[in-house]
């Protein structure tokens, strides 16, 4: 049984396949969030849940691809310098930032700023904004667990940023390779999806 923290946003992530670089996204309250739980159709979806429990990625096959527009690949900015210049403008104080690896997998979701982003774009590593240190986190830079990115989308309606990239050992602080390996079930079922922690 998990039990998402109240009075607090929670994040839903949505896409048709586990592997799968189509991805949907959505915050809302930590009671929406635990109805969406209580009815959700465990019978035609599957539905997992983060390190932290306030983030819910759910597999569903009839999710479709949300407008979003490739900002960076292999070192190398995809938008006009006119168009990059007034895109920063647009980037909100806050925002998710949605790690993925290479072959689809999610890794992590995390908050970033302009600022992360900025530093991301330039490093080519995934960077983010640490609330309990009140600064930008690149990640892996104390473990070594590094994000090399091989691209970076920006998605509208809602504005997050979806991380493309290169995992070195573990996404989740423990240990596991994602932060997202508790597979929700029926009844309030629940099994790990990774049988070891990474280099265990």
């Amino acid at each position: 049984m998990i039990q998402l923290p109240s009075g607090k946003e929670i994040t839903i992530i949505s896409k048709p396949s586990l592997d799968s670089k189509v991805v949907s996204l959505r915050v809302v309250s930590s009671k929406l969030a635990q109805e969406f739980v209580d009815h959700f159709e465990f019978g035609n979806k599957q539905l997992f849940v983060d390190c932290d429990e306030d983030t819910l990625l759910e597999i569903d096959p009839n999710v479709k691809e949300e407008n979003k527009r490739l900002l960076w690949e292999s070192g190398h900015l995809k938008f006009t310098a006119d168009d990059w210049m007034s895109f920063q403008e647009t980037i909100p104080p806050l925002s998710p930032f949605l790690a993925q690896d290479l072959s689809g997998k999610d890794l992590m979701l995390a908050w970033g700023k302009k600022e992360s982003l900025l530093s991301a774009v330039d490093s080519g590593l995934g960077t983010y904004f640490s609330r309990s240190r009140n600064g930008k986190w690149v990640k892996g830079e104390e473990s070594g667990h590094l994000q090399n990115l091989s691209a970076i989308y920006v998605h509208s309606n809602p504005f997050f940023i979806q991380y493309v990239t290169g995992q070195i050992g573990a996404a989740c602080h423990t240990g596991y390779y994602s932060c997202f390996f508790r597979e929700l079930g029926p009844n309030d079922t629940i099994s790990f999806v990774y049988s070891n922690k990474v280099g265990a």
